[in-house]
């Protein structure tokens, strides 16, 4: 078996948003929270609080190239209003309050469907969703976003990163979220249709730590692709709970990213398993990751466990052979 555990130490480092880059966008936020609170202190005399959601406040953000975008997500949490939806104000009135909040601010602004986008020069954008809690039919209290055509509905992204810091909080090492930091990097390299969100459950419902970064890795995919050759689904874990995040794919669709998550499994147990030495696995890790991602590793480290046995390797829930 080969030893790739520095070469991933570095893959790590390679794809994680430096400080530099972290202090860059986060003086955009704070920014552009300032224009909306003073915006709406004028004209509805409260205002909004702010949460960063999304990748960035789940530590699992890939840095882009210099040619890429990102993109941060912050939850403009309206006050004032009561539980009582009738009384609530049309969601493209608070989505017109946001965008008179920035407009000008930067090189652009969006209204989407679900959010307002700002676009700045300097290759990242803030989305700006806007929520308001209140309570479902259940009288349970709900987050509900304020969506163009749906109007307000629930959805609940404070919910869900308090649902995967759960998860990580059992792994001490850290490499739950490094896992899904390299799925990330690897759909992102191959132009793989998964969305982070998925790659995050699908990652903490799979996750089983085998003490270097390469097994784990490998363990995971195995088990999501058993899983989803099983049932092709995935399903929040917050609400609305019914909200498969893969019910827009095609048969299709479905074909080629089980087709690509056997790949990945293939090559990395290529690489750990039957390449030469930490170099030729390199060579294979920089195919799946990208070249300017994945390090180069050594010829002089030679792989001591060739797999050579009539049975067939153990890896996740079945046993099987790389073929």
């Amino acid at each position: 078996m080969n030893k790739l555990e520095e070469l991933f130490v570095k893959f790590n480092k390679n794809i994680s948003l430096t400080d530099s880059y972290k202090k860059k966008i986060r003086t955009g936020r704070d920014s552009v929270r300032t224009k909306i609170n003073n915006h709406f202190e004028k004209e509805v005399g409260i205002v909004p609080v702010h949460y960063t959601q999304g990748s960035y406040a789940m530590h699992t953000a890939i840095m882009p190239l210099a040619n890429e975008d990102f993109d941060l997500d912050n939850g403009v949490y309206l006050q004032g209003y009561d539980k009582n939806r009738d009384d609530w104000p049309n969601s493209s009135k608070v989505h017109q309050l946001v965008i008179e909040a920035v407009e000008g601010h930067t090189k652009e602004t969006v209204d989407k469907e679900t959010c307002v986008r700002v676009v700045y020069q300097d290759n990242y954008h803030l989305d700006l969703p806007i929520y308001i809690i209140g309570e479902d039919d259940e009288g349970e209290e709900a987050a509900y976003l304020a969506h163009k055509q749906d109007g307000w509905v629930i959805s609940d992204p404070k919910a869900f990163r308090n649902w995967f810091n759960e998860a990580t909080k059992q792994v001490p090492s850290g490499s739950l979220r490094r896992s899904v930091k390299y799925l990330k990097q690897w759909a992102h390299q191959n132009e793989i249709d998964i969305p982070g969100m998925a790659i995050s459950i699908l990652v903490s419902e799979n996750f089983s730590d085998e003490k270097e970064d390469a097994l784990t890795l490998l363990k995971i995919v195995t088990d999501i692709h058993d899983k989803l050759v099983d049932d092709y689904s995935c399903y929040k874990p917050v609400r609305p709970t019914t909200e498969d995040l893969f019910s827009k794919h095609s048969y299709n669709d479905q074909l080629t990213n089980l087709n690509q998550l056997k790949t990945l499994k293939d090559r990395l147990a290529f690489a750990i398993y039957d390449s030469e030495n930490q170099y030729e696995a390199s060579l294979i890790l920089k195919e799946i990751f990208g070249d300017g991602r994945f390090p180069i590793g050594s010829k002089e480290i030679l792989n001591n466990k060739f797999l050579k046995t009539s049975e067939p390797e153990k890896v996740g829930k079945k046993n099987r052979h790389y073929a």
